[in-house]
């Protein structure tokens, strides 16, 4: 039973008692005292009669006026006389009067009152006694009028004590129900303070939980700080606020390679590994720059090193998801000559100040593109910008060459030749040697055309860049594939750490013609966002999916583009897709990417919320971009994150990352979520990712 019934049924029997106890010792009371009037009338009536008749004659008609005289008065019920010897002289008896007391009353309430007796003399002789009995019925008739009015009375109060105590319930209910709501989001993991009760007890709770709340965000926002420190710390240079040259170039051999080719280059180069940790090491005290030599050789002579030496941790500008794009090679000159003009302190602002230039213009390319930019700090005087699905890339190496020439020494003077920009084409199968030879010769071709010169290569043979896609085409190919559902889902399983299948994780596959083979999402999402068609595709690989469902057991992950969930249209069109199939709901999880879902986070926000109620498991893929905000997902409603594989890679070799991920999985078990680790590629790995505390596991190396 609730407390607010436990208190109304305890206004309502406290009401009840005061009423019937009072109701019962009132009537009882005034039974009293009816009681003894009528025996004082009785002795009273008695002595009058007795008197009146000791004077006058003893003949029985003077008797009889005289007690008929007081009888037909209607009060007395019996009048008697009874001689010395006790036999009956007279008597009249009268009728019960009629009266509206109900006969339970008499019952319940009897009115026994004595009669009066007094003595009859006649001259000095005994002449006999008279008894004399009054009519009860009219005590009875003001007996119950007593008690009707205080039938009223009582009915009165009850309605005021019960006014009273509603608003008394209404006091204490207001404060309880905000607790309640605070409770409710707690476990929703928003952290909400609530005002202080007036109410001393309930003063005291509300502040305790809002002085526990306060610890929990406190807490929640060091941790984060912490994280996001250490995560600063793996995978940023601290001068230019860039990521290193070895995850950046890890992640561009995991793209044009893919996962297993990268592994035979980390195997094969140990010792180029370490002593690129220590150059990155001798870096991050700043103020030192290493001559590059001859164009070439040291992108050539250390590709195994870059390859090799990824610290697995995503960086300021997130996965790069796309499979074409443009590698923008940035070297600056005389930096030597510099640092001698400027000192370690000057340099180091002068480099700060290229590494925010480079990052304010990916910035702004990151908000038109459909896959995030990725740019690094490879080592004293060169730079990286991998640019994926880029529409002008002359344009953008124009714009780049521009501002780093425009930027001014400490004392206000130019720098005549600053720098040098190379650009070339890539797509995924280029391999890195061939890549970085590319890029290096367009660097050179750019250096011998003249001062702040940029140079863009013509593609590799047998490769189509991005900028000649024919739009006109894609779209029939998608109107086409659509009208004909040549849509497919293939499906990996993700596991716990028991070895049961968690879920199984669907990825869509498009067949562009009929007979034709099928591509990878990743072939065709971004050409298709690019398009504002990720709806229509969405929605049909959501259909796939419930049919799945519907025809085998276990749950299924769908990935989901933001445009779509931002778009109401579409959708609106999900919620009626899975509305009508609340079981299937329950088995569906929904994940969108890290990198959509904080580009439209309120509109991700409002998703997460509709589906949650749904009862679909609504999470992030590829998550390891924004640990700085992983405490503003706590209102979002999150069931889970799969984190990036860049930070699964050979964690069990990893100390740095095994600490970081260790404490990146407790702090989503104190929001509420679960954390899958994505890209797992064995065993060892997978045992190493279980002692870390992670939920689930998918990669290549789970069966």
């Amino acid at each position: 039973m609730s407390l607010f019934r436990q208190l109304w049924l305890a206004v309502i029997l406290v009401t009840i008692t005061s009423f019937t106890g009072s109701l019962f010792v009132s009537l009882l009371g005034t039974r009293s005292y009816l009681e003894q009037q009528l025996h004082r009338k009785n002795i009273d009536s008695a002595n009058s009669l007795a008197y009146s008749i000791s004077q006058l004659r003893k003949d029985p008609i003077t008797i009889g006026l005289q007690i008929a005289a007081f009888f037909d008065s209607g009060q007395y019920q019996a009048i008697s006389i009874t001689s010395a010897d006790g036999k009956l002289i007279t008597e009249r008896v009268q009728n019960k009067i009629e009266t509206t007391v109900p006969g339970w009353f008499t019952r319940l309430f009897p009115i026994s009152a004595a009669p009066g007796q007094a003595q009859i003399s006649d001259a000095l002789l005994h002449f006999g006694v008279i008894k004399v009995v009054s009519q009860a019925q009219l005590a009875y008739q003001a007996l119950w009028e007593q008690a009707k009015t205080l039938m009223l009375w009582f009915l009165g109060a009850a309605m005021v004590c019960v006014l009273i105590g509603a608003m008394i319930l209404q006091r204490i209910h207001k404060p309880l129900a905000e607790m309640v709501e605070q409770a409710d989001e707690i476990i929703e993991r928003r952290f909400l303070t609530i005002s202080e009760p007036r109410i001393p007890e309930l003063r005291s709770l509300a502040r305790a939980t809002n002085d526990m709340i306060r610890r929990l965000h406190n807490r929640g926002i060091e941790e984060t700080k912490r994280l996001e420190a250490l995560h600063k710390r793996i995978n940023f240079d601290p001068v230019t606020g860039l990521a290193r040259r070895e995850h950046f170039m890890n992640q561009l051999s995991q793209i044009l390679l893919g996962r297993e080719e990268g592994d035979e280059i980390e195997q094969k180069s140990a010792t180029a590994s370490e002593a690129a940790r220590e150059t990155v090491q001798d870096e991050a005290r700043g103020g030192e720059f290493r001559p590059t030599g001859e164009h070439g050789k040291v992108f050539l002579h250390e590709e195994k090193a870059f390859a090799s030496t990824a610290t697995d941790a995503d960086t300021a500008t997130g996965k790069v998801q796309g499979t074409r794009g443009i590698f923008f090679l940035i070297r600056l000159n005389n930096l030597e000559e510099i640092n001698r003009k400027l000192g370690r302190a000057g340099a180091n602002e002068l480099l700060h100040r290229v590494g925010s230039l480079i990052a304010g213009i990916t910035g702004e390319f990151e908000e038109i593109t459909s896959s995030p930019p990725l740019a690094a700090r490879l080592n004293g005087s060169d730079f990286a910008l991998l640019a994926p699905d880029i529409r002008n890339a002359a344009k953008f190496a124009r714009r780049l060459s521009e501002e780093l020439a425009a930027l001014p020494l400490r004392d206000g003077d130019k720098i005549a030749d600053f720098c040098h920009i190379g650009a070339v084409p890539y797509r995924r199968g280029d391999t890195l040697s061939e890549l970085l030879s590319r890029a290096d010769a367009a660097l050179a071709t750019a250096e011998q055309t003249g001062a702040n010169a940029w140079h863009l290569a013509a593609p590799s043979s047998g490769q189509t860049s991005p900028v000649s896609l024919n739009i006109s085409d894609w779209r029939h190919i998608f109107s086409d594939a659509l009208t004909a559902n040549r849509f497919m889902l293939a499906f990996h399983p993700v596991i716990d750490p028991t070895g049961a299948v968690l879920h199984q994780e669907s990825v869509a596959r498009m067949q562009a013609q009929p007979e034709g083979g099928w591509l990878e999402a990743s072939d065709f999402i971004s050409i298709a966002a690019r398009l504002n068609i990720t709806g229509p595709i969405d929605v049909a690989v959501l259909r796939h999916a419930l049919e799945f469902l519907q025809s085998n057991t276990g749950e299924v992950a769908v990935d989901l583009s933001i445009e779509t969930v931002a778009n109401y249209r579409f959708r609106n069109k999900l919620d009626a897709l899975l509305h009508p199939h609340p079981e299937l709901c329950r088995r569906l999880w929904i994940e969108v990417s890290e990198y959509g879902a904080f580009r439209k986070f309120e509109a991700f926000r409002d998703f997460c919320h509709i589906f949650r109620q749904l009862g679909c498991h609504v999470g992030i893929r590829d998550f390891g971009r924004h640990l700085d905000s992983i405490q503003s997902l706590a209102g979002a409603g999150l069931s889970y994150l799969k984190v990036t594989d860049r930070f699964i890679h050979r964690i069990n070799q990893n100390k740095t990352n095994q600490k970081f991920l260790k404490n990146l999985c407790e702090q989503a078990h104190a929001l509420g979520m679960k954390v899958i680790a994505l890209g797992v590629q064995n065993e060892v790995e997978r045992k190493a990712l279980i002692k870390l505390g992670f939920d689930g596991l998918a990669g290549k190396g789970i069966k």
